[in-house]
């Protein structure tokens, strides 16, 4: 009888965790039976997994009851607390992965939560930084990535496929973000950054395309229809092109030449270790450790980036020679979760 894994976070939701949990189901469906409850903000009365903001208490309490496994993957510090309580007093065993360090920015609430965490089983965070931001000795540490299957992505559509062919011609440059918001009075994500460095592709006459992809049409801070402006007075549209919709950048990669995260924070990046998987070159800011094959740029300094993409483009020397498509990474993490979960 296959063990039953209970999933908790936001599985609905676009963003590198949601994709971790439902690659994380798919792959391991075989071994586990999985459940979910979903933390995203109520989008759809008729979606299929249990959303916890609809309130039905008896439904969430019966969820955990009947899974011998909770495995909680929260970014909300009250709820991530919740969650172990509940778990633990109804006698489960509780997991418990950290994807960002958002849930321990403030010493109030890292003081709660490292309280709750010796209720739990395991604890695992995604990065060594993440580890020391922490500082809980029990803790594993292993990145989040979990292969894609292609089969299962969905393919870029034909309005799409035929931009790329237009610019067959030129390096393809891809980066995305889930949506667009400020760190530190900075773009979070440095769309920013692209946008300067397409000036520069321009004044420079280089053959180089970007693709920047945003997910979601939540625009708090107006940044998106504040950058299709400048793009447009610019005239940097033939440079650079803003898709604000969902696809599977896995699809958008296997295209592209070049993927970017100019990120001015990060956690473990999904975007960066797709693009060492499929064998293609990343840069990315150096704000956090990045895995070994990332070029790195200085945070927020956009001559530095422009001065590594042309450098790459100029040598086609992709640092990441054997990618982690190999039996090993496979084995690794069959091996990880058969130890987190029996």
């Amino acid at each position: 009888m296959k063990k039953k894994i209970l999933q908790i976070g936001p599985y609905s939701a676009t963003g590198g965790v949601s994709i971790h949990i439902k690659r994380l189901a798919e792959t391991f469906k075989e071994n586990y039976d999985f459940s979910f409850i979903d933390e995203s903000p109520i989008t759809d009365e008729k979606q299929e997994v249990f959303n916890f903001r609809s309130g039905h208490i008896f439904k969430y309490l019966s969820l955990i009851k009947n899974a011998d496994v909770v495995h909680i993957h929260t970014a909300i510090w009250w709820l991530l607390v919740i969650h172990i309580l509940v778990s633990f007093f109804i006698g489960k065993k509780i997991i418990v992965t950290f994807h960002s360090k958002h849930t321990l920015t403030n010493s109030l609430y890292k003081w709660i939560i490292k309280r709750t965490l010796i209720l739990t089983t395991k604890v695992v965070v995604v990065s060594h930084n993440l580890y020391e931001i922490l500082n809980y000795k029990k803790a594993l540490v292993r990145n989040a990535f979990i292969p894609p299957i292609l089969a299962n992505e969905e393919k870029l559509n034909k309005e799409l496929i035929n931009h790329i062919n237009e610019n067959k011609d030129k390096k393809l440059i891809v980066g995305n973000a889930f949506k667009l918001v400020l760190n530190n009075n900075e773009d979070l994500y440095g769309l920013d950054l692209l946008i300067d460095t397409a000036k520069k592709i321009k004044q420079d006459k280089l053959p180089y395309k970007i693709i920047y992809v945003v997910a979601s049409n939540d625009d708090k801070f107006q940044l998106l229809k504040k950058y299709t402006t400048i793009i447009e007075q610019e005239n940097l549209t033939k440079t650079l092109t803003l898709l604000n919709y969902p696809l599977s950048f896995v699809n958008l990669i296997l295209e592209s030449d070049l993927v970017v995260r100019p990120t001015n924070t990060d956690g473990d990046a999904l975007t960066i270790r797709e693009a060492l998987f499929f064998n293609k070159p990343v840069i990315a800011s150096d704000v956090v450790d990045r895995p070994e094959g990332t070029i790195l740029f200085k945070n927020r300094d956009v001559n530095d980036l422009y001065t590594k993409i042309k450098n790459l483009f100029e040598t086609e020397k992709n640092p990441n020679t054997v990618g982690l498509l190999n039996e090993n990474y496979f084995s690794e993490l069959n091996l990880f979760y058969e130890k987190l979960y029996n």
